[in-house]
This record gives structure tokens, sequence and C-alpha cells, in this order.
């Protein structure tokens, strides 16, 4: 039969609980030398082929890979599908072959004709179902005497197996390369782009602040890699040079100018260093020449440059960039978005208002990161039948609270964390999924973070499914630092106190807007529940704004309930995640007659600072309620 224009077959599914097909055999007399045939699994509507493919179910060949048989139809072409296609028991479906060829022949069989394989009389059908044929895929007619010659196949699964799917985290971060998409020797990392100038950088001093929101990394055993800082400074080269050339020539910031804006030596040995293209170079610089030069410095290789190559300065504040763009082994001074690296040469900073401290770097710069959480939710594409079933086992990687202490890249068996797929799981402790550089340095080259995931069944027709190409996690990290004083910040000068008007380092914080009276109260008393578990700590302070101020409400500063935040009295420390206590917080005359009162105020804000080390047991507060009173 030809099949121009689409045929189709179809078959009622008879196997208790439906089975998943794998293949179809066909059998072919004549092919096309160019075009392609394939097959599709449809539903079937009123007992017809209908317009819905099975997911996964169409199969392509190539003319090549068709076999044709002229003589008797026996040599099969076999249309393996890309994954199984599960087909639900006592429904009907229909394959269908389609070309765009007119040159394709198939093999049929036709009630009351000889079979010309076994030369007996065709004188029944099976019960597969019935041929149809069609001129615009969508209106078919039924060829009631004909079926087409196939073979279809279905998996059968053993009952005593445990099929195991291990799924791991992928390189985390954005793809960069430098320079963009050349090949340098700096190669390819994986990271985050930064805010504009996050290098900090303070006169003579090797230490330099690496500004870095939620980084991820709070232990100081975590491996960084910064790459694209530049001065922003280039100019222009006066001439070719080649691959072997020990000295250059500059093109003036002016004309007739003898010296490019910016451009000196670094404080290392008194030489410049010098990025052109790809390439990193350092030399003696005199006027506008460079002199016994230094080629193919970090791994960067020697080329030929052409006259007109931009010439960029590759140093910040006379402190090389080798020494900021590259992997450094060790973090310091770890804040919840910043850290410090240590240089091996110390900037020189002169800032025109005597200010020993700079932020550069351009707005390129990319770091890698961890990304770290404690709380967890898978989302993988499950479909999970009657008589299989499918379970999960998590794998992590501990990871260390923002001022926490807990080691990092600690490995958390496989076997021992089972969790419930596509359901939200709390972890009892910080993990990370590390960036490529920790993954390599710290954990030996393995994957931070895995899911397990077994497969069994109890019907040999039946099993479970996951399809790889839907699954993610969500990774959710709790926001949580403790900072008291000046010794938990780097600077020692960069700290404000919960007191002040803003600028504190706490990170869970909450304040309340701007609360105006329509008549004048002399207390407070604030109240809500909470859960506080033995790392954490919740102080309250205030602020109000008295009859008799000239301040505006937005300069004025926190003051402490209880002198130190802390509630009128003492409450039991919560055992479990639901075991919310009371807490009573009393400013002014309190309900027992102690107390002074505040003095007459008009306006009042409430500020909650939530303080903690340990990032998977955060406080937690519900019913918050503010009373202005009137005493």
């Amino acid at each position: 039969m030809a099949i121009a224009q689409p045929i189709a077959q179809t078959f009622k599914v008879d196997t208790f609980g439906g089975c998943f097909i794998t293949r179809v055999d066909l059998y072919f007399a004549f092919k096309d030398e160019n075009l392609p045939v394939w097959v599709e699994l449809r539903n079937s509507v009123g007992g017809q082929p209908g317009r819905l493919l099975l997911p996964h179910s169409r199969k392509v060949l190539e003319p090549s890979d068709i076999n044709i048989n002229q003589t008797d139809g026996s040599t099969p072409t076999t249309f393996v599908f890309d994954s199984p296609v599960y087909v639900q028991d006592g429904k009907e479906y229909a394959f269908v072959v389609r070309t765009n060829s007119v040159d394709y022949r198939i093999w049929t069989s036709q009630m009351g004709e000889i079979d010309i394989a076994t030369g007996t009389l065709i004188d029944t059908q099976p019960e597969l179902g019935v041929l149809f044929k069609s001129s615009n895929n969508s209106t078919w007619t039924s060829a009631q005497m004909e079926d087409i010659k196939f073979t279809l196949y279905k998996a059968v699964f053993p009952l005593d197996f445990r099929g195991t799917v291990s799924l791991t985290n992928s390189i985390i971060g954005d793809q960069k390369t430098y320079p963009d998409n050349t090949a340098d020797g700096l190669g390819t990392m994986y990271g985050r782009r930064l805010l504009s100038n996050p290098v900090e950088m303070t006169h003579n001093t090797t230490k330099v602040k690496i500004l870095h929101k939620d980084h991820g990394m709070y232990s100081t055993s975590n491996n960084v890699e910064i790459r694209g800082a530049t001065s922003g400074l280039s100019t222009t080269l006066n001439g070719t040079i080649t691959d072997t050339a020990t000295s250059l020539v500059l093109i003036p910031s002016t004309t007739g100018g003898s010296s490019v804006t910016g451009f000196e030596a670094s404080s290392e040995s008194s030489k410049i260093y010098l990025k052109i293209n790809n390439e990193i170079m350092k030399g003696t610089l005199s006027n506008l020449n460079v002199t016994s030069i230094t080629r193919a410095l970090d791994t960067t290789t020697a080329v030929s440059h052409a006259t007109g190559s931009t010439v960029e300065l590759y140093q910040i504040n006379k402190t090389p960039l080798t020494e900021i763009n590259k992997i450094f082994t060790a973090i310091t001074d770890v804040q919840i978005d910043s850290y410090t690296v240590a240089l091996t040469t110390a900037p020189t900073v002169t800032g025109a208002d005597g200010t020993p401290i700079v932020r550069v770097g351009g707005s390129q710069v990319f770091a890698s990161e961890n990304y770290r959480f404690e709380t967890l939710r898978t989302i993988v594409e499950t479909i999970e039948l009657p008589q299989t079933n499918i379970s999960a086992k998590l794998g992590t990687t501990s990871g260390t609270s923002p001022s926490g202490t807990e080691q990092s890249f600690s490995k958390l068996a496989k076997d021992v964390e089972s969790i419930q797929l596509n359901s939200t799981v709390d972890l009892d402790r910080s993990n990370v999924i590390a960036s490529q550089i920790n993954e390599t340095n710290e954990l030996s080259g393995q994957k931070s973070l895995s899911l397990d995931i077994s497969m069994t069944t109890n019907n040999q027709n039946l099993s479970p499914v996951i399809d790889l190409d839907r699954t993610s996690v969500v990774a959710v990290a709790n926001i949580l630092n403790d900072i008291d004083s000046s010794s938990d910040v780097y600077p020692t000068t960069d700290y404000n106190a919960s007191t002040e008007i803003d600028g504190d380092q706490n990170a869970a914080i909450y304040i309340t807007k701007k609360i105006a009276l329509e008549n004048p109260a002399t207390s407070l008393k604030v109240t809500f529940a909470a859960v506080k578990p033995p790392t954490s700590d919740i102080n309250v302070l205030f602020k109000v704004l008295r009859s008799d101020d000239s301040f505006d409400f937005d300069e004025l500063g926190y003051e402490f309930f209880n002198t130190d935040g802390s509630p009128d009295s003492s409450v039991n420390v919560s055992l479990t995640e639901g075991d919310f206590q009371d807490y009573v917080y009393s400013a002014g005359i309190k309900d027992d007659g102690s107390g002074t009162d505040l003095g007459e105020f008009i306006q009042f804000a409430i500020k909650i600072v939530m303080q903690g080390t340990d990032a998977a047991k955060p406080p937690r507060i519900k019913q918050l309620r503010a009373i202005a009173l009137a005493t």
C-alpha cells in the first residue's frame, strides 16, 4: 500500500494496568531515496485515530534506516521510541505512518487473499483494530478488510529489581570566559556579577574587602575565584610588536604629550602591568616607553599585537590585577554580604579628600559563590502508577551560618536523609550547593548536592516514570546573623549599633511604619508570640516623638525596651518549631505600676531585631501587637 497520505492502524490495550510501548516493526516494499518516514502513537476517538500525540511517541527514520523487501515482506524496519510510551488498560489507540513522499510502499493484508509468506488463505482478522486512510490527517476512512503488517512491542520490568536514578547539582553560577568568548589562559569560570566597583581597597593594607551579597561562603575554608576587575584606564599601542618583543611604545593622552594619564609603575619592583588584547605583561615604564617586558603572565599567551591595539592598565592603585583576578584558597572577615582576601602588594590610595579607602574594579567583576540553604523543595515530574513506587534520598553538604561556627563541607550520606519528592523539607543544619572551585578543592571533585531516586514495581508491565528534562530544586536560606559590637564587622569603624537611625548590620529586622496618635500617650506595650531556639535572640526597640520635640521623627534613633531589648520577664526557650511562647515588652509605666513614663509622645515606631548563630533554627514571630497607653 502506498503511504503518500497518512495511514493508521488502531489497536486496543488488554494488558492489566496498561503497559509501556517501546517500539513497532513495520514492513516496507519500496522507499524514497531522500525523504524520511515517521510513526506516531495517538489517542483514538470513536474508534478512529485522534489528533492527540502521546508523549515521546513520534519517531522519524531516514531512508538509510528503512529496510525493504519486495518479495514476501519478511524484513522489518524497527521504529524505537525515544522513551517508552505509556498506554492505559482497556483503551484504544492508533499508530499513524506518515511521509511526504509518494514512493514509500508498506505491506498490508486483505481478507480473502493469499498470504505471500505462507501461501495460506487470509480468512480472519486480528483483534487488534482497523486500518484507516486519510488525505488530510484529520478525516479518516476505514478499510475494514485490510490491516497493516506490524509487530508492537511492550516493556517488561523485573519484579525483584530496584532501579535507581542518581541526580546531582550542575555547576552553579553564570558561565563567564575572560576575555569574552576568547580563550586566553584565564579560562572559564562560573559565578555571579557583583555590584559596580565591589573591590574595597585601603591604603597600604594587603587586606581587600569584596562586596558580595549573599555569597553563601561563611567559613574561612571557602575558596573563591574572582575575575573581571579592571582599572578603567587604557591607551593604544604605537607600532606593531611581535610575539617575542620586549619593548613597546604607548600613545600619549594628549597630542604632543609625554605620558598617559594614570599610567604609573606598580608597587612591585617599579614594574607596570599592561594587558593588550588577551595577553598580560609587565615592564619598566619611562615616559611612553615600556622596556624589559616579561610576556605572557598569568598563563596568557604571547602573540603579535598590531598598532592601534588597546593597551589596558592592568593594575589598580599600584596593585597588579593578577593579585585580584585569581583563585583565593581562603577568605577572612566573613560577613553576610562581604569577605576579605589577601594581596601580596599593598595598594597606594591617595584620594583627593584624603580618604584612604576606595571602591574599584568596574562593573564586570564576577565571583564564584555557594548557594546556602536550610529549606529545600524538589521539583521532579513523575508518574507513579498503581503497583509502582518512587522513593528518594537526599545527600547534602554542610555549610556555615553567617554568624555561626559550624564546619563547612561535611557530606551527609545519601542513605540517611529520606525525603518526599515535591514537598518542602526543613533541614536541621545549614547546607550549601558549593561553587565549582569549592567542589574541586574541598570535596575532592564530588558534587555537593545529590538526590537518589529509587523505582520499584509489583507489575511487570508497569514502571514509575521520571522526566529528567524537568528536574530542579528550590533552595531557601534564612537570612540571619548576630551583630552585637564592632568586633563583629570589618572594618570595625563600619559598625552601626541597633539604636542608630539606620545602618543596622543585623539582617533579620522588622520595623513598623511610623504610627501617629490622635491623643498623646506616655507608655508603650508590645506583645507577640514567638519561637526562640537556644541559638537565637529577639531584641525589641522603640522610638517616640514627644509632643515638645523639635526633631523630625526620621532623625530619631531607637531605644531598647528594658535597656537591652529583653522582655519584661524571662521566657522559656522554645523546644520545637511550633512551641510559641508569649513575650511582653513595656516602656514607661508598666501594668504593675513600676517604671517611669516616657513623657507625652504623639508618634512611635517599633523595631524588632532577630539574631542567631544557627540559620537552620531562626526565631519566628506571630500575633504582633503594639499599644500606646496614657497612664
